[in-house]
Formats: structure tokens, sequence, C-alpha cells
């Protein structure tokens, strides 16, 4: 995993648009609905826990990469 630092953009999950059912009765999301966020500060004690702005609403947040599911998009330094 890279290491996660201001300026980074992540994503994350945050409702689905669509459920589709098979035959057999499961369920299963389809169709996510993503939101996107810049890193404005990385945890010191947890290197996966981050402050960020949420580009849709303005607001900030605060996320685990391994509880909230976010993911890197791209590096705030363009690697």
């Amino acid at each position: 995993m890279e290491r996660l630092e201001t300026g980074d953009l992540v994503r994350w999950i945050t409702d689905y648009r669509v459920f589709e059912a098979q035959e057999d009765g499961e369920v299963f999301p389809v169709d996510a609905v993503w939101a996107y966020g810049i890193i404005l500060e990385v945890s010191p004690n947890d290197p996966m826990s981050v402050v960020l702005v949420r580009l849709d609403t303005k607001t900030h947040q605060i996320l685990h990469m391994i509880h909230d599911g976010f993911e890197l998009v791209s590096k705030a330094n363009g690697d």
C-alpha cells in the first residue's frame, strides 16, 4: 500500500443505485455511487486514518482506509 499524504485524491462508495436479485434470492449491489475527497491530514498514530474534504458536499470527514473502504485515486505529487 502506498503511503497516504496531504493532497492525495481518494474515493469511497456511499451507496448503490441498483440492487439485483438472482433466482435463488441472493441480492447483490450494482452501480456504485462514489464520493471523492482530498486528504487534508493523515493521522500520526494510524496512517490509514485521514481527515479530508469531500468534493461534492465541501464538508470535512474522518475516514479509515479499511473500515470505510476508501481507495487512493491519485497522488498529490503526480505519481
